[in-house]
This record gives structure tokens, C-alpha cells and sequence, in this order.
């Protein structure tokens, strides 16, 4: 499992002296679709006590997104617990949860989400703005992140007239506007070509070591867990074990290590 001592500079935020970036106890959670009950996760744990880039993988209904959900507050569990970023988020009311999703986490999807109607620089802004930031201040950090992710140029640009690439990459500084210690991405290269997607696990990699953060994505690809450090592997709602990446390049070896066969989707 990847723990161990919180390094001493903390990630993209401080975090208290003993908290995790991640760490979830026991979470079960049940959907039920009329009289049908699905139980995706069954007692999952999962900690996560050092920066770098993670991932996790897992086969279709393995509940590898339901736990991703729930460790970014955007779902509730049924039962279990849930720290990130030093806090209880399990613990948390709405409106508390609504903040530190907001302040103390990143989260990146598969789909970019960006309002069509702002440019690039303002779409990076819009969580300070709901914050109540100051404009000045909130745009300058804006472009700050959109030039470290190469973007400066394009900053007064709307969604429309991005590649897919530089609309994710967008969608990554949006995330970051508050420095979370922790990011959490959903698939975020799924509607990426392969030259796109390299770039991008790179790019979190980067990320993650410079800003000594915790990036942690859900992926089916062997080429995105390759460029992790460490790979949770979930099966049938449990997190049944993991493995150090280091060393390994090629695809196949990734696939072997995480006992998933073909079988990631």
C-alpha cells in the first residue's frame, strides 16, 4: 500500500501534522434502482500518505469511479470513513463539503465541463469568483496557471475554439486555482487521442512532484498507470491490493502486476 510519513513540506496546501491526503476506512456504498440493490463498494480502504501520482484501476463494476465519487465529496457513503486533505469530509454538513470541495480539493473529469460562454481565463477563475475573491488578484492567478500549463496565449479564448487537450488543461488549472493538496481525475484522458493523453499523465505526473500534491486518478489504461507511482487495484467493491510502478514502461507489465488481465474496462 502507499503509505508513509507526510513529507515535511505538505502538498499544495498544508495539511495538519499526522493527517493523510487520502484516507477511507471501511466505505460501503449501495445503489438501489426500485427493488434492485447494487452494492459498488464493500469495505473499501485505501490511504494515500505521501505526494506523487496514483491511480486507480480496476474492471467495469469494479466501483473504481463510485470510490473516486465519494473521496471527492460528491457522493455520500453509506457507512465508513473518509479523510482528505486532514479533514473528515464524512463528517462534514453540505455547505461545509460544498467549501472544501471547493477550496481543498481539484477535481478533473473525463469531460471537460467548462462554460461555453467564458474564455479560457475566466472559466479558470470562476470558483474564486463564487468564492467571492477579489477580481484583480483571482485573474492574475489565472493566468499564472494557464502560462505554467502552457496556455497564455490562448487565455481569452471560449471552449469552442480550444483543442480537446487545451480544454483539459484548462479545466486543470481550474482545479488548481486554490492550491489543493489534493486532485482527483476521473478518466480525464478519454476523449483524448494518444499523443494527447501522453502529454497529459505526464503533465500530472509533473504536477504532482513539483507542487508535492496528491494527484489520484481512475484510469483503464495500462499506458496511464504506467506513469504512476503506485496503482490501487479494485475488485468486486474492495481495494484488494496495489503495486509500485517503478521500472515498469511497458503496458503489458502494468497489466501483469495488477492480476487484471485484459480486462480494465
Amino acid at each position: 500500500m502507499a503509505n508513509g510519513a507526510a513529507s515535511e513540506s505538505g502538498g499544495g496546501a498544508s495539511l495538519p501534522a499526522g493527517a493523510a491526503f487520502v484516507r477511507a476506512r471501511a466505505l460501503c456504498k449501495t445503489y438501489r434502482t426500485g427493488e434492485r440493490a447494487v452494492s459498488a463498494l464493500r469495505g473499501a480502504d485505501l490511504e494515500i500518505t505521501e505526494p506523487g501520482f496514483y491511480g486507480i484501476m480496476g474492471s467495469s463494476g469494479s466501483g473504481k469511479s463510485t470510490l473516486l465519487y465519494l473521496l471527492a465529496g460528491l457522493d455520500r457513503a453509506d457507512s465508513g470513513e473518509i479523510e482528505v486533505g486532514g479533514a473528515r469530509i464524512d463528517r462534514m454538513t453540505e455547505d461545509e463539503l460544498t467549501l472544501h470541495r471547493r477550496k481543498r480539493i481539484g477535481v478533473v473529469f473525463q469531460q471537460y465541463n467548462l462554460l461555453p460562454t467564458l474564455s479560457a481565463v475566466e472559466n479558470v477563475m470562476l470558483p474564486g469568483i463564487l468564492d467571492g475573491a477579489a477580481r484583480g488578484p483571482l485573474e492574475a492567478r489565472a493566468r499564472e496557471l494557464l502560462q505554467t500549463l502552457g496556455l497564455a496565449e490562448r487565455a481569452s479564448h471560449r471552449p469552442e475554439a480550444l483543442s480537446g487537450g487545451e480544454q483539459q488543461r484548462v479545466a486543470i488549472a481550474r482545479a488548481l486555482l486554490f492550491e489543493p493538496p489534493v486532485l482527483f481525475a476521473d478518466e480525464p484522458t478519454g476523449a483524448l487521442d494518444s499523443a494527447n493523453s501522453e502529454r497529459m499523465w505526464k503533465m500530472l505526473d509533473a504536477l504532482a512532484r513539483e507542487r508535492k500534491m496528491v494527484v489520484l486518478m481512475v484510469t483503464h489504461e495500462p499506458a496511464a498507470a504506467a506513469h504512476c507511482r503506485h496503482v490501487f487495484v479494485i475488485r468486486d467493491g474492495v481495494v484488494a491490493g496495489g503495486f509500485e510502478t517503478k521500472g515498469m514502461h511497458a503496458s503489458d507489465l502494468v497489466v501483469r502486476a495488477s492480476g487484471l488481465g485484459g480486462e480494465t474496462r
